[in-house]
């Protein structure tokens, strides 16, 4: 059974709370169901809105922002067993977004600024390290 006719308590309070953001249905299955709402200032950046099943058949709601294919930010709700009320699933989905929103990737994000990998810098670093090592060993 799709979640969406499962948890209709949830469906009613997540709209409540995203209707004015004009989100997308992303999945609705019996394993997910997921909206995403473009970010303003990016491009490909969205946030996903989703109420996932885990194997042992709870629920757990989560959002994601993701920027192209990157994850920036994730957040989890503690698991559900059954559906809640409508003002339970508000509060759900309030207390995990407020998490989510004031996490460091989050705010800066929000500030125009996406934490980068070093690794890219690193690597360049050590590899020029070891061609000019290379360089010098066959230069003398």
């Amino acid at each position: 059974m799709k979640l969406q006719y499962e948890y209709p308590n949830y469906q009613q309070a997540v709209s409540f709370i995203i209707d004015d953001k004009n989100p997308v249905l992303a999945c609705n299955d019996s394993k997910q169901l997921c909206y995403f709402i473009p970010l303003k200032n990016f491009e490909k950046g969205f946030d996903y809105y989703a109420l996932n099943r885990t194997n042992d058949g709870d629920v757990y709601f989560s959002i994601e922002t993701l920027l192209g294919l990157k994850t920036i930010a994730r957040t989890s709700s503690n698991y559900i067993k059954g559906d809640l009320t409508k003002t339970e699933w508000i509060d759900v989905i309030y207390n995990t977004t407020m998490v989510h929103f004031n996490k460091e990737e989050y705010v800066a994000l929000k500030h125009g600024y996406v934490k980068k990998d070093s690794g890219g810098c690193a690597t360049s670093i050590l590899l020029i390290m070891v061609l000019s090592l290379f360089i010098s060993l066959v230069l003398y």
